[in-house]
């Protein structure tokens, strides 16, 4: 009995000091705390909002790159305006960006600040510290979300802190503070069930100390040379880690291509009534990059399907694999403004396995940038009157080099067994 008082005492001691430092956080440092306001010139309304927060004297404020992107696409449509705590408001500059992390830094333009803002931390917390989400949720006001540093989010290619709190709209941008204060991240997703990720330290501390300062004819070449520079790095390390395989019917296939990629497996063995037996393995990387409200990128599908059948004759199980192959699409949302229209080129060819199959290439290019592409493969192979195997990847966002590179290795990936 002592022992459940003593952790009862303990739980409530701990919950009653968040709640006290959560409390002093937000009366010492709500000077600090901004909505950002994308404003439509026309209307002079704003259109959308999120939070941000001042880290320097001469009035740098940081937000997430999503919540200025239309800016960024439309300059002479819109303006970014902050609001503070006392009811001010004031226009924004851009400076810079990181459209990877999901990163802006904007400028005050006129106003000054009040001489307090946020300093960022030396270090990122132990696992398990208590840490404080600070942002503007549903345009309700700022308030400080007390959560636990949970360390970053394991097998993912971009970083991310894992919080364990209630990220809600409108406070994507705000920051996430230590004990004293001190930034340890940024607010960018939620999960919903108290599942947050934040933007972790280094990527913050990078931006901020970058000496580029944007204009609005260089915002569009500066997201193509950062979407290059990621595209690569990717596709380096997916082509220089050793996949693993797993027999699916009769073939031989990845079963996981990366640490950052997630795979699962799939059947309709347990369905009724059915003609065929299909067995799939499917792997995606489950992270995009946010380009603007119709255009992500930076998808990785990986899908492959066994189809056999002992019912269908020959032409019907033509059909059924037509259809299947009918209705693949790409994995990332675009837009006609921002890409064109698909090219395809089908081949039949046999891979260094000597594998056969009938394959479909299809990439569309990036209005907006240089030599960069959505890539759309599907293939299903010959060798059996009885079972096929359909073999499917989607890209998007990569260069032709990669593009070619990728084709290459997962073709000559499927063998029989």
């Amino acid at each position: 009995m002592f022992r459940i008082l003593l952790s009862i005492s303990l739980f409530v001691s701990s919950s009653a000091y968040s709640q006290q430092t959560a409390q002093d956080l937000f009366n010492h440092y709500r000077h600090a705390l901004y909505q950002i306001q994308m404003i439509d010139k026309e209307s002079g309304n704003k259109s959308s909002i999120g939070s941000g927060f001042l880290v320097s004297a001469t009035g740098d404020i940081i937000s997430n790159y999503h919540v200025i992107s239309d800016y960024v696409y439309f300059p002479d449509k819109y303006r970014i305006q902050y609001l503070d705590a006392k009811g001010n408001v004031g226009n924004l500059s851009l400076t810079n960006f990181d459209v990877i992390n999901d990163l802006s830094l904007l400028k005050m333009e006129s106003a000054q600040p009040n001489g307090l803002f946020f300093n960022l931390a030396e270090t990122l917390p132990d696992q398990g510290s208590n840490i404080f989400s600070l942002g503007n949720p549903h345009d309700l006001g700022m308030i400080v979300v007390p959560g636990t540093y949970n360390g970053l989010k394991k097998n993912s290619f971009y970083q991310r802190i894992h919080f364990t709190g209630s990220i809600n709209p409108g406070m994507s941008g705000g920051p996430a503070v230590n004990a004293s204060g001190q930034v340890v991240g940024v607010n960018v997703a939620t999960a919903g069930n108290q599942i947050g990720f934040l933007i972790p330290l280094p990527k913050i501390k990078a931006l901020v100390n970058s000496v580029d300062t944007l204009t609005s004819d260089q915002y569009k070449l500066q997201i193509e040379k950062q979407l290059h520079r990621n595209q690569k790095l990717m596709m380096d390390q997916l082509l220089a880690t050793q996949w693993q395989y797993t027999g699916l019917g009769k073939a031989q296939v990845p079963e996981n291509i990366s640490d950052f990629i997630s795979c699962w497996g799939g059947s309709n063995a347990s369905e009724k009534n059915v003609k065929y037996l299909s067995v799939s393995n499917r792997c995606r990387i489950g992270e995009v990059i946010f380009l603007n409200g119709k255009l992500q990128t930076g998808e990785v599908e990986v899908e492959f399907e066994w189809l056999t059948t002992e019912s269908l004759n020959r032409f019907q199980f033509h059909n059924l694999l037509s259809n299947r192959i009918g209705f693949t699409r790409p994995g990332n949302q675009a837009g006609k403004n921002d890409v064109t229209n698909y090219q395809c080129q089908q081949d039949l060819v046999s891979n260094n396995h000597n594998v056969t199959m009938k394959s479909v290439l299809c990439a569309r290019a990036y209005k907006d940038f240089n030599d960069l592409y959505d890539v759309l493969f599907i293939a299903a192979t010959n060798d059996y009157n009885d079972g096929s195997l359909i073999s499917h990847f989607t890209l998007s966002g990569v260069s032709e080099a990669s593009m070619a590179r990728f084709t290459q290795h997962f073709m000559d990936t499927v063998s029989w067994q």
